[in-house]
């Protein structure tokens, strides 16, 4: 039997699983540009677009990776995600992070398990619902930043911020000229703009859902924020420890089948538009953090 090679995480244009953080749910248009490829603030909406190929850096901890052979059945407020019907295959006991930039390749850290022979359907992935994005975007105008400054040349500092409705994190710096960005860790609660948002539905790049109901179906992607307990969260966003993790349920386009001729598991990420702008200030500063970044899950 041939050696199965460990993860290898690789930037890609593959888009199979984007789960957004935006200031909006629904907001994973690209923001518009000029033919200088500036964005143009006078069209940044509030509610916030995605400043592409403005994430130089990203990191993410994935902690648990699951192969399925029918579809998970997602968690709810009473019970975890069942999945009886899962192998697990990467275990990151440790939690250890992974960063990476745009174009460059990086192992996962853990344990990994070669699956079983059979057909998968879909995958179940654990992540740390903390977040950290260095970032850096030029307008077409001279704007402030959130937390300094002044110019056309805006980035994230280093800091932390959450992701929920009823606090921002204007944490941007402004300058007239280009500056070395900071990393921004940010903690994901919710999902969207509305309070207690913990379920979100992405199909072809689209949020379909983001609180409540069913979640599409081959090709959609199912993303939760879960308690401690891997339960669905349930407590308002203003309890900090309503959300320990982010999951998320992939469908594959087509079945993967693992084989004793299988070599690679491959899994890729793409975080060309991991990077989130939205106009504040009242129409004169800016808001830069997370955006959507896309994963896919092959076997070769």
């Amino acid at each position: 039997m041939k050696n199965f090679k460990y993860f290898i995480l690789f930037l890609s244009l593959i888009t199979i699983f984007e789960i957004t953080n935006s200031k909006d749910a629904n907001a994973i248009t690209a923001c518009a540009t000029n033919v200088d490829s500036e964005i143009v603030y006078a069209t940044t909406p509030t509610s916030g677009c995605i400043a592409v190929g403005a994430a130089t850096q990203y990191e993410i901890t994935v902690k648990e990776i699951y192969l399925c052979t029918t579809a998970p059945v997602g968690p709810t407020t009473s019970t975890p995600t069942d999945l009886s019907n899962c192998e697990n295959i990467l275990l990151n006991s440790s939690a250890t992070s992974t960063s990476f930039a745009a174009g460059e390749d990086v192992n996962i850290p853990g344990t990994f398990k070669r699956p079983s022979n059979g057909t998968y359907s879909h995958a179940y992935v654990k992540f740390d619902n903390v977040i950290g994005i260095t970032a850096a975007m030029k307008f077409d105008t001279s704007i402030r930043g959130g937390a300094s400054g002044t110019g056309k040349f805006c980035r994230t500092v280093v800091s932390s911020g959450t992701q929920k409705s009823s606090q921002g994190h204007d944490l941007s710096v402004c300058a007239t000229s280009e500056t070395t960005p900071g990393k921004l860790t940010e903690t994901i609660l919710q999902f969207g703009d509305a309070d207690g948002t913990f379920r979100a539905c992405v199909k072809d790049g689209t949020v379909s859902a983001a609180s409540s109901g069913s979640c599409g179906t081959l090709g959609s992607t199912n993303g939760f924020l879960v308690d401690t307990n891997a339960k669905l969260a349930t407590a308002s966003e203003s309890v900090s420890t309503a959300v320990d993790d982010f999951h998320g349920i992939l469908a594959f386009g087509s079945s993967q089948k693992v084989t004793p001729n299988t070599t690679a598991f491959t899994v890729r990420f793409d975080v060309t538009n991991g990077t989130a702008a939205a106009k504040t200030g009242g129409g004169s500063s800016v808001y830069i953090g997370l955006g959507p970044f896309d994963m896919s899950i092959a076997i070769q």
